[in-house]
């Protein structure tokens, strides 16, 4: 750790060196008018303010000739009274405005009237503010310069009205959704931005050119916004829930489930600003059934599959928690999937211990209770910003049953039991970082702690990360020194441990790594990591270098995500990319890569070359692909534990194209492959389309195929002393005739921009064919010998996952929704596959149904 240390101090020392002044001031300035009535908000300009408040024009073009002047008049004016800032714009339109319905923060194919507001005037962050002429709204979070976070709902008003020769759109935010310093003369950062849809026009009061960086940092300064205060708001949002849960095809003798089950519950939202720049944000038993489920997955693999996030406590201000993450335009991380120090949906997670229960009836939560949950952020002064999130969740229990055989054979005497499958757990994460110049280092510390019942001791009590990160921009910001290093550490009981360095993410058992240390009596587990990368940001041209070490003790997934430490990993990319339009392109850009994988044993996991492209026509038809080549390598994961194995050289690759997205019929459609020098292959084909039959309704169909022959699917292991080439454990592979189909179906109407309907179904089936088993013949070889081996893991499964969502917001920051959720699987034990026969039979399947009524009502106080 001494050396990791000193690497993290001289990168920051480096950094500083780097490090260069804040960029100059824009030349552009812009003024607000106190109003000493407020206007109304209704699209119409025609109030007294907007007669005396200064017309802001002069747009330019970003798309799609930079740097032109806007083929449309845009004129924008801005007031402000001690409540709130008001905007009013004309948008001037020679041709027919073009208009869409949509759910709020969704991104239609609509002409838009933009805001940006940076109220800190730190040239980093900021808010957004959208409206389109059917007054659908969209608000986002600014950060790092040049990225967006759409998780963030604000609650503002706005309206938009047609008007001879184009339209108007009237926005009040009030000063309770900003951040802003006390100061008797304000001075913020402020950019405004127009869509034109029918011509795929965007134009900025403030552009930034093609092929440059920044956008807030590039803001025009307001000013003449004096005399207000930033409010100590407190807005409190209790809610109430009723829901229902039916099931059918219920087993007979199962005692836990019933056809109906009703339940009502209730919590609160509240959140408050503790000062102008820091706000706190908490929740008490928080419901997020209106949430849309999980897609369905075929998982053969030992490693975990990543949802993201979409509940939204968590999601909102996420931002500030980003470790690692810099105004990077690009990262490349194709070669690795990197470990997330924090990742939100390990608070409320699946129960732990479910998977340990035995009964023939079982009734277990799906998720664990969150109690309640605070976070704290905004900026402290001084460059400094912090954020911190804690949360509690609750202790779990399943219900067991036992038919009367089974619990004889078990020697019960009773046929019901209780047990507890996940414990009282707190998360704690906190991020800070200080801005300098163009430069910035942060901190990170997450801490998990457990109360761990006796008969869950196999689990972690404790586990912390710590760790430093940081960026810089240097020559005119054309190129970023991004860099990151952190440390881990887990306690508990031998048994706990001894889990943990068994577990695929460490694989410390494996027979021949002498580089690793097996210890069943350790009690913690401590490990490091690291990552820099150096990129170009500007020009056509640019290269980007990056390496990534994570070592064998490294583990996140308390309150993180990782599939694996124990890999040191690098690519050197060079990037093109040109949005210049000419005769025959509008955009184009590839890039093309060589990266290398090794452990910390130096086995090298991956040696290889990968290349993307994308180019789009002047007609918006746009085509794109990617490819790649890798020789023969190892593989430290392929036995879960077991000796190295080699992996056969191949290679792969796809192309897709889409057409104009504006078009009442869009899509996108690709096809991959993938061939292996073992003779394993895969082939896979997709399909979006996307179909608006009137402005308010949108019809998503998504088919998905894969057909993949794997020569060497990992079946399973087990002691055999004859088997002594591999260390006395016989490892069982076999060919594997693999399909999977879903077939995604959305529709989307929109009543008004507070009225929306939402369905969304996936049906879905995979079948898997085992056959020719084998075991490994020796360490680091691809050869097997035949093996007789008497289980048959052929599969077919089958669901079906829907939901449906209707949300009212009924008035500013208050909705109510009415929520079905559908969730329906079934399961053969044979691996044929007919996609008719088995969506088919998802008629007989056993389903569990939600249904729920939610109110949310929004107290400004």
């Amino acid at each position: 750790m001494k050396i990791i240390c000193a690497g993290a101090l001289a990168v920051a020392f480096a950094t500083s060196l780097f490090a260069a002044g804040a960029a100059a001031p824009p030349a552009l300035t812009v003024s607000a008018v106190r109003a000493a009535k407020a206007p109304v908000i209704d699209g119409d300009l025609s109030d007294e303010v907007w007669q005396k408040a200064a017309e802001i024009t002069g747009f330019t073009q970003h798309d799609p000739d930079d740097g032109k002047p806007a083929t449309q008049k845009t004129i924008v004016k801005v007031a402000y009274d001690d409540n709130a800032i008001y905007f009013a714009a004309k948008l001037e339109d020679t041709n027919p405005v073009t208009t869409l319905l949509g759910r709020r923060d969704n991104s239609l194919e609509s002409d838009w009237f933009r805001i940006y507001i940076d109220s800190q005037h730190d040239r980093l962050t900021g808010a957004s503010f959208w409206v389109n002429p059917s007054n659908v709204q969209i608000d986002m979070n600014l950060y790092n310069d040049i990225y967006d976070d759409w998780s963030w709902d604000a609650v503002w008003q706005s309206a938009a009205k047609f008007a001879d020769g184009g339209w108007t759109a009237e926005v009040k935010i009030p000063y309770s959704q900003l951040r802003f310093q006390e100061r008797a003369e304000q001075l913020w950062g402020i950019n405004f931005a127009r869509r034109i849809a029918k011509n795929n026009e965007v134009d900025y009061l403030v552009n930034t050119p093609k092929g440059q960086s920044g956008l807030v940092s590039r803001f025009a300064d307001l000013n003449g916004v004096n005399g207000i205060h930033p409010e100590r708001s407190l807005e409190v949002v209790p809610y109430g829930v009723a829901r229902s849960d039916l099931a059918n095809r219920i087993p007979t003798g199962d005692p836990f489930t019933r056809p109906h089950d009703y339940r009502m519950a209730g919590g609160v939202d509240v959140k408050y600003a503790l000062s102008s720049t820091l706000r706190l944000t908490g929740t008490i038993n928080p419901d997020f059934g209106q949430v849309e489920v999980d897609p369905a997955v075929l998982n053969l693999s030992q490693f975990e599959t990543f949802f993201p996030e979409k509940r939204p406590f968590f999601t909102e201000g996420a931002s500030i928690f980003g470790f690692g993450s810099g105004p990077a335009h690009f990262r490349a991380n194709f070669n690795f999937f990197g470990p997330s120090v924090f990742y939100s949906r390990r608070i409320g997670r699946s129960p732990q211990a479910t998977g340990n229960l035995d009964g023939d009836y079982i009734d277990a939560p799906g998720e664990t209770t969150i109690l309640g949950a605070g976070k704290l952020s905004g900026k402290v002064g001084n460059g400094w910003s912090v954020g911190v999130l804690d949360a509690l969740t609750d202790s779990e229990r399943a219900h067991v049953g036992y038919e009367p055989s089974t619990a004889a054979s078990l020697g019960r005497t009773s046929l019901r039991d209780s047990q507890v499958v996940e414990p009282m757990t707190n998360y704690l994460v906190a991020r800070s970082t200080k801005e300098y110049g163009d430069s910035r280092i942060g901190f990170f510390f997450s801490d998990v702690k457990r109360r761990l019942p006796e008969e869950l001791n196999y689990l972690r009590a404790n586990a912390y990360t710590l760790g430093v990160d940081g960026y810089t921009q240097f020559h005119k910001k054309d190129w970023l020194w991004e860099w990151l290093v952190d440390g881990t550490r887990v306690d508990g009981s031998e048994s706990a441990i001894a889990n943990t360095q068994a577990a695929p993410a460490h694989y410390y058992s494996r027979p021949d790594a002498d580089y690793l240390h097996y210890d069943p009596t350790r009690t913690s587990l401590s490990g490091f990591g690291g990552r820099a990368m150096l990129g170009k940001q500007t020009g056509h041209w640019r290269p980007n270098f990056q390496i990534s070490a994570y070592s064998p003790g490294f583990e996140v997934n308390d309150v993180g995500f990782m599939q694996r430490g124990d890999e040191v990993v690098t690519h050197a990319v060079l990037q093109y990319t040109n949005d210049e339009p000419n005769k025959y392109f509008r955009s184009r850009n590839f890039w093309i890569a060589k990266y290398q994988n090794w452990n910390f044993g130096k086995d090298l996991l991956a040696n290889g070359v990968y290349g993307n492209w994308f180019v789009e026509r002047p007609n918006y038809f746009y085509f794109y692909g990617w490819g790649g080549a890798e020789g023969r390598v190892l593989d430290d994961r392929k036995t879960r534990g077991g000796p190295l194995a080699a992996r056969a050289s191949n290679w792969n690759g796809g192309i897709g194209m889409g057409n104009d997205s504006r078009k009442k019929v869009s899509f996108e459609s690709w096809v991959e492959w993938y061939q292996s020098g073992d003779s394993s292959w895969e082939r896979g084909a997709g399909l979006s389309v996307v179909y608006r039959p009137t402005t308010s309704l949108r019809l998503t169909l998504n088919p998905h195929y894969y057909r993949e022959y794997g020569n060497s699917q990992y079946v399973t292991q087990f002691a055999d002393a004859a088997a002594t080439s591999t260390y006395g454990n016989r490892y069982v592979f076999s060919g594997i005739d693999q399909h999977t189909f879903d077939l995604g179906l959305r529709a989307d109407w929109t009543a008004s921009s507070r009225l929306s309907f939402q369905v969304y179904m996936q049906p879905f089936v995979a079948a898997g064919d085992y056959y020719d088993f084998k075991s490994l013949a020796r360490p680091r070889s691809d050869q097997y010998t035949p093996f007789a081996y008497g289980d048959n893991p052929d599969f077919n499964f089958r669901s079906l996952r829907g939901s449906a969502v209707m949300r009212w917001e009924f008035r500013p920051g208050s909705s109510l929704y009415f929520v079905w959720n559908e969730n329906r699987a079934d399961s053969e034990s044979f691996g044929d596959f007919r996609v008719r026969r088995d969506i088919t039979s998802l008629r007989n399947a056993q389903s569990r149904d939600v249904f729920l009524i939610k109110v949310a009502y929004w107290l400004p106080m």
